[in-house]
């Protein structure tokens, strides 16, 4: 049976943790590259076998125990130049073994065994956590220093790096070992060099210990850690007291006042004498003071922003947009959404996968699962429905205005509407990560630590795409940089189509001409296949994350905004000609989608014809979308309108911003807390794709509430103040 498409490819790029950070964690560009690597080779499984002395491998592994566990082995530690601690340490693990002691045999059945399914791509072999970092035992030392002390377990995990020729780069096998506290990271390596020695002496390659990694969480007064105690404690309290105030004072019908925006009412009615609250409400100065704050109309305002029930009712409205609305919107929005935290399921969970090599070929070779393998235009979506409703809206208010619009004001309600919230989650990420779970994958900090601590200036002002996506602090936030960069030159389109129509239609013909050609000369200078290439750091730093390379979409959105604006979305056509329509636009989406489907098979494509994809495959997707939503808002939806304009889909569209935030850093935490490798399967996926749309909504919409929300109701209060 042939190893067709990505099978040892995915196999390497899945495990082969070679990243830049010093805890061998995989971080976000590290996934994306693993995910859409498509490697092919054509070796036979037998072939593969006897090249790489496979079966050798794993019998010389399996030893490894038995040199552990066999006192008369006659291994020599001192040759492992350890430290004296961790030699006493060992020597007492010996002793327990060989008297069968409780904790020394807990300690070796914590070491990784070797399972079933190696064949299949199953070389992460992390032991057992949980049952070391449990391990203590008690030891007397009356002869020399009369005093007890104890021995704990201590986990370690430890990537040992396999050539491959193949591919020309080294395979990274990672294994977990339990030994006495007293031992340090370079004690690990140290041994493990020691007995990688003994185990491969006659190997004409060489296998060598990457690294070693104590997955240890310390607290640490960091100062991004004290930053965000400071800005969450601050948060919660004007949440409990805004919402308190809401619930007890703004809604209750006694104060109808306040409701109706008296909020200064002159006296209150004068107490009953000798009643246990009258010196309360009548003569103290703190009871007028309450008195006065409560009922502070400013003071109120502000309040009534951060309060969970008005902003939780507003976001949790299933009202169906009124018929002015820009129709199918949220819809569309929210199954992006849900397409990206598909896509991202396989990606996030594809390095921990236990049966990669016969899981990997059999679905990429389904025509279904270019669903999950083309993902990447879920993004284009989006792209399309920004540009869309930024012309639509704009549009409408040059029309008001006569041409005349506030671009100061213009330019602000974006950096406020996005900057706040995101600059926000990223501090929190960044700083509590660590202390959000364990495990024998789980870092000491949050996977891209280094890059925020380093370059988190570039995600304030929306530039951390124009650098390599491996330094890049919350790397999913490239696609917020590429619509905030859009959104600014977004009135160079719209001012010429709403003065000059023919120079604005000039431009948007420039732009997506330009995004086509140079998607093409990439895709023939990186010998991409669809959609992929072998170079995959290239492929994403010139060609996923540019903005020149996506902009088409915006560009589509921008046009469509236009046409709906100006037909005012009274647009008659022939019934035929809708139809023509609908079916050309499905057409196009389904060409998209599904044309990969004969390449991934194994069926080569010309460069010239992967070129060809690759440069109007993003400007055909766009085109598709932007029908259906014109055809939804014209009259011509029909059962698609209705079903994408439902109120369902309402509060998950105001929620989709903080969705798409939040889901990356649910996805690491449940990929880094997992114990064993996962076995995958339809059921399983399908499983977990539902777990991750559910967890990420509801962390969204807390995350709306406590950043989200409150920073709109701020924004709406600021501007209302500047024009009154």
């Amino acid at each position: 049976m042939a190893l067709t498409q990505t099978v040892l490819g995915f196999v390497v790029l899945a495990v082969c943790h070679c990243s830049k950070h010093s805890q061998d964690i995989p971080g976000y560009h590290d996934l994306l590259k693993q995910g859409f690597s498509k490697l092919v080779t054509r070796e036979s499984d037998q072939y593969v076998l006897d090249r790489y002395d496979v079966r050798t491998l794993i019998q010389r592994m399996v030893s490894a125990e038995a040199l552990l566990s066999r006192k008369e082995t006659g291994l020599d530690l001192s040759a492992a130049n350890i430290s004296e601690p961790c030699s006493v340490g060992v020597k007492l693990l010996e002793d327990g073994l060989q008297q069968r002691s409780l904790w020394a045999i807990k300690m070796l059945d914590s070491f990784f065994k070797i399972p079933s399914g190696v064949l299949d791509g199953d070389i992460i072999w992390p032991g057992q956590y949980d049952e070391c970092i449990k391990i203590n035992q008690a030891f007397n030392d009356r002869l020399t220093y009369n005093m007890t002390f104890l021995i704990h377990g201590k986990y370690f995990l430890a990537a040992l790096l396999i050539p491959v020729d193949l591919i020309k780069t080294n395979l990274s096998m990672r294994v977990g070992l339990c030994l006495p506290d007293v031992c340090d990271k370079t004690d690990v390596r140290e041994l493990l060099e020691y007995y990688l020695g003994i185990l491969f002496t006659n190997s004409s390659s060489k296998y060598e210990v990457n690294s070693v990694s104590h997955p240890e969480t310390k607290f640490e007064r960091t100062p991004e850690f004290i930053i965000a105690s400071v800005i969450c404690s601050v948060v919660g309290f004007l949440l409990l007291v805004g919402t308190l105030y809401d619930m007890f004072i703004y809604q209750r019908p006694e104060n109808s006042d306040i409701v109706s925006g008296r909020f200064n009412k002159p006296e209150i009615e004068p107490p009953i004498l000798n009643s246990d609250t009258a010196h309360l409400l009548s003569t103290s100065s703190q009871g007028t003071l309450i008195h006065r704050v409560l009922h502070n109309r400013k003071l109120g305002k502000f309040l009534l922003t951060f309060s969970i029930s008005t902003n939780g009712s507003k976001v949790l409205s299933t009202e169906a947009p009124p018929p002015t609305a820009v129709q199918a919107v949220n819809g569309v929005r929210v199954l992006s959404m849900s397409w990206v935290i598909l896509g991202h399921t396989y990606i996030f969970l594809i390095s921990n996968f236990k049966n990669l090599i016969p899981v990997a070929p059999e679905l990429i070779h389904r025509w279904t699962f270019q669903i999950v393998l083309n993902a990447i235009f879920s993004v284009d979506s989006f792209f399309l429905l920004s540009g869309l409703l930024v012309s639509y809206l704009t549009l409408h208010e040059l029309e008001k205005r006569n041409g005349k619009i506030n671009w100061l004001l213009f330019y602000f309600h974006r950096f406020w509407r996005l900057t706040p919230t995101l600059m926000l989650v990223l501090l929190v990420y960044t700083a509590y990560f660590q202390y959000w779970g364990s495990g024998p994958l789980w870092p000491p900090r949050s996977p891209d630590y280094d890059q925020c601590s380093q370059y988190w200036w570039r995600n304030l002002l929306y530039i951390q795409n124009f650098f390599p996506l491996s330094e890049e602090c919350v790397a999913w936030g490239w696609y917020l940089a590429n619509d905030m960069q859009f959104y600014v030159i977004s009135p160079l389109l719209i001012y010429p189509l709403y003065r000059k129509p023919l120079i604005g239609y000039i431009l948007c013909f420039a732009l997506i001409l330009m995004q086509a050609i140079y998607r093409g000369i990439i895709s023939v200078n990186l010998k991409m296949t669809m959609n992929s290439s072998t170079n995959q750091e290239k492929f994403f730093d010139e060609l996923y994350q540019r903005p020149y390379a996506r902009i088409a979409p915006y560009v589509v959105g921008v046009v469509t905004g236009f046409f709906m604006w100006k037909s005012r979305r009274q647009v008659r056509l022939p019934r035929c000609v809708a139809l023509l329509g609908w079916v050309i636009a499905l057409g196009c989406v389904s060409a998209v989608i599904f044309g990969t489907t004969h390449e991934n098979r194994g069926h080569k494509n010309s460069l010239s014809v992967d070129a060809l994809y690759n440069s109007l495959s993003v400007l055909t997707w766009s085109l598709g979308v932007a029908w259906i939503i014109f055809a939804c808002n014209t009259g011509y939806g029909g059962f698609i309108n209705t079903f994408l304009s439902a109120g369902i889909w309402s509060p998950l569209s105001r929620l989709t911003y903080c969705a798409y935030l939040v889901h990356p850093v649910i996805m690491f935490m449940y990929s880094l807390c997992q114990r064993y490798t996962l076995y995958a399967t339809d059921i399983n996926m399908i499983f977990l794709f539902l777990g991750f749309w559910m967890c990420t909504y509801g962390v969204a919409f807390f995350v709306s509430m406590a950043f989200e929300a409150p920073m709109i109701g701020l924004e709406r209060l600021l501007l209302k103040k500047q024009s009154s």
